[in-house]
C-alpha cells in the first residue's frame, strides 16, 4: 500500500507540474491587414477616410484563440492594433502589435475625406480583385494629381503613370 500511495503522489505532482508549465504555440502563420501581409511591429499608414481595417490573423495552433483590438475608431496620429493569441492551454499568450497611423487632414483632404475614402477603397478593390477600370480613376485623376498627399503612394503613382 505505501508503494501505491507513493506512486499516486508522484503521478499527481507530475500532472500538476505539467499543467502549470504547459506551453502551447502562440505564433501566427499569417497576419494580414486589409489583404496585405504584415509582421509584429510594423507601422501602417492608413488611407484618408479609413475608419476600420480587416485583420486576418491565423495562428499555427488551430485551437488557439485570436482576439483583435484597435481595428476601428482611429484618432489622428498613431493608433495601436493588438492581436492577442492565447494558446489552447488557455495560459500561454502573446500579443502582436501593429501601429496604424491616421493622417491629419486639412484643406481639400479634410473637406473631401469621404470621397477620398471611396476612391481609395475602389482602387484597392480594383487591385485585389483584378478589375481594371473599376475605380474609374480617369474621373478623379485631376483631383488625385492636385492633392497627392491625400492618397496612398501606390494610387498616386498609378494615376501619374497612366492618366
Amino acid at each position: 500500500m505505501p508503494i501505491t500511495m507513493a506512486l499516486v503522489g508522484i503521478l499527481s505532482v507530475s500532472l500538476i507540474y505539467v499543467n502549470l508549465n504547459s506551453n502551447t504555440p502562440t505564433t501566427l502563420k499569417m497576419l494580414r491587414i486589409d489583404d496585405v501581409d504584415h509582421v509584429d511591429g510594423d507601422i501602417v499608414d492608413l488611407g484618408t477616410g479609413t475608419e476600420s481595417v480587416v485583420v486576418d490573423a491565423r495562428p499555427d495552433d488551430p485551437k488557439a484563440v485570436v482576439e483583435v483590438t484597435g481595428d476601428s475608431g482611429f484618432e489622428v496620429g498613431e493608433n495601436k492594433l493588438e492581436i492577442k493569441v492565447t494558446g489552447s492551454d488557455n495560459k500561454t499568450s502573446q500579443v502582436y502589435t501593429i501601429t496604424l497611423v491616421k493622417p491629419e487632414l486639412a484643406g481639400w483632404c479634410e473637406t473631401n475625406a469621404e470621397l477620398i475614402g471611396n476612391i481609395q477603397g475602389a482602387w484597392e478593390e480594383e487591385v485585389i480583385y483584378e478589375l481594371p477600370g473599376y475605380a474609374e480613376l480617369e474621373k478623379y485623376a485631376a483631383d488625385i494629381k492636385a492633392n497627392p498627399s491625400c492618397f496612398t503612394e501606390d494610387l498616386v503613382e498609378e494615376v501619374n503613370t497612366n492618366y
